[in-house]
């Protein structure tokens, strides 16, 4: 008979692990929780410029001080939210961070966590602390977790002395060595804050205000002054004014398609977004950190790069896009490690509405990739003619051979016009050489004479020639035909 009795304990010892280790697998996740609470703060208060998140690394100490100049905690306020775990009062939908883990985060890769806040002049700092081992080993012992809690997390009230009017802190100390490398590493942390975190667009992005004003009935993506250690310039998201490929190869953004996705019920809008259309040379580097079409939610990326390669009819060719969509419907909501979205019909909504926009995406990329290939025949094609007018006027071949020679281009040229595309003024400069190669054919005389073959003598240049015509038509190109023949009169000399 199945034992019916109550357990004696409804909480596992495994929750604290977790919602720390077992939550998150890249160390510079810890960023985008803190800003992400820092941002529901600031966006909860009344006061809406000067909205700041100040960083500072301390690669010595091992250590990271997150503050931001939001509303702050008062004491009572501050415990009731910083001691109980996976227990917010945020709502989903609304507030970024909601379900009371990520503040947390810091313990997956650290030693302890400390909180400090007040939320006005003249009241005392509370001061928090999470040590990650001590908590741990007490679990163990105790196997209850929520006594190890009340024992091991420290309480503290500190004098306000020197602490900003209201503020919050969060300090993450004694980072481990197996992710100091990303925590404590400076360009890489304005790299991953710059991609993922609610930072405003660079002025030189060419489409920045337009994307601004697609929210115009919807709320304005909150952004933040994110400053790291004593510079003075906040960091900014990673678009530019081109897509940089290499050194001396990039591309410029042409123009901004608006996307407009409707909820479920068509009562407003499930997600809003834009794709920056480029000329699709390619698949984007991936360390121009701006690939893919991604998502937002509250301003901050959800998953990454590859989050809806699954609606590409050919996912690689997202990695040739640039483009966001900003979720605005509260009943799209990201999952527990926010890399996708819970399951749903508003979900679902969104999958399928957005696969038809990237559909017409890949028919970019499909057209601008076999227009391009067109283009690279084409240049070879004139590049071909143009040696075949050099050959044919070398004297090195018989006249016939030689307008034999002209008249394959001439008829070659034909063949291209009938398939260029000349639509939008494609190919205009190409053009204009397929005329002026037309013209230079058309207008050729082949040389008369005695050939310039050098010292050979006159009872061998039908040998020679009889060779160099069978060179001409076995060989790579006209310039490889000649060049072979230029070689064997320099070594014919006597």
């Amino acid at each position: 008979m199945p034992d019916t009795a109550t357990p004696t304990a409804l909480v596992g010892n495994n929750l604290f692990s977790l919602v720390t280790a077992g939550m998150y697998d890249n160390p510079l996740a810890i960023y985008r929780e803190y800003i992400q609470n820092a941002a529901d703060a600031l966006a909860a208060a009344r006061e809406t410029a000067n909205r700041t998140v100040q960083i500072n690394i301390n690669s010595p100490a091992l250590s990271v001080k997150i503050r931001d100049n939001g509303p702050g905690l008062h004491h009572e306020v501050a415990v009731k939210a910083l001691l109980p775990i996976a227990h917010s009062q945020k709502q989903p939908g609304t507030d970024r961070g909601f379900r009371g883990v990520g503040r947390l985060s810091g313990l997956a890769f650290a030693q302890s966590v400390t909180f400090l806040t007040r939320s006005q002049a003249g009241q005392p700092v509370t001061r928090i602390v999470w040590d990650g081992p001590k908590l741990l080993k007490r679990i163990l012992e105790t196997k209850q977790t929520e006594r190890a809690i009340r024992e091991c997390v420290s309480v503290e009230i500190l004098p306000g002395n020197g602490y900003p009017d209201h503020f919050f802190e969060v300090e993450v100390s004694g980072v481990g060595r197996h992710a100091a490398g990303l925590i404590l590493n400076r360009e890489s942390v304005r790299t991953y804050i710059g991609e993922v975190c609610p930072v405003p667009m660079p002025l030189n992005f060419p489409f920045a205000s337009e994307i601004e004003n697609l929210f115009a009935k919807n709320e304005t993506p909150l952004t933040l002054s994110v400053v790291l250690d004593s510079e003075h310039t906040p960091i900014m998201r990673p678009y530019g004014e081109t897509i940089q490929f290499s050194r001396d190869r990039e591309d410029r953004f042409k123009e901004l398609e608006k996307i407009d996705i409707p909820s479920v019920d068509n009562n407003g809008s499930a997600a809003i977004g834009w794709i920056a259309h480029s000329s699709y040379l390619g698949a984007i580097p991936k360390d121009t950190r701006i690939r893919g079409i991604r998502a937002r939610a509250g301003n901050i990326q959800v998953g990454n790069e590859f989050i809806f390669d699954r609606l590409f009819l050919e996912e690689r060719f997202n990695r040739w896009c640039v483009g966001e969509i900003h979720i605005v419907d509260p009943r799209i909501v990201p999952n527990g490690r926010r890399d996708y979205f819970e399951p749903g019909p508003h979900t679902r909504n969104l999958e399928n509405q957005l696969a038809a926009v990237l559909h017409k995406i890949v028919v970019r990329c499909r057209h601008a990739s076999t227009t391009r290939h067109k283009e690279r025949q084409l240049l070879s094609a004139l590049c071909h003619m143009e040696e075949t007018y050099d050959l044919a006027g070398s004297g090195y071949l018989y006249a016939k051979d030689a307008k034999a020679l002209v008249g394959q281009a001439l008829n070659r040229i034909r063949s291209i016009r009938e398939s260029i595309d000349t639509k939008n003024g494609h190919n205009k400069v190409e053009l204009e050489k397929l005329d002026e190669l037309e013209m230079k054919l058309g207008n050729f005389k082949a040389r008369r004479g005695r050939p310039l073959l050098g010292e050979i003598r006159a009872s061998e240049v039908t040998t020679y020639r009889k060779v160099f015509q069978a060179l001409a038509k076995v060989s790579q190109s006209p310039q490889a035909a000649k060049e072979m023949i230029e070689a064997i009169l320099a070594h014919s000399r006597p």
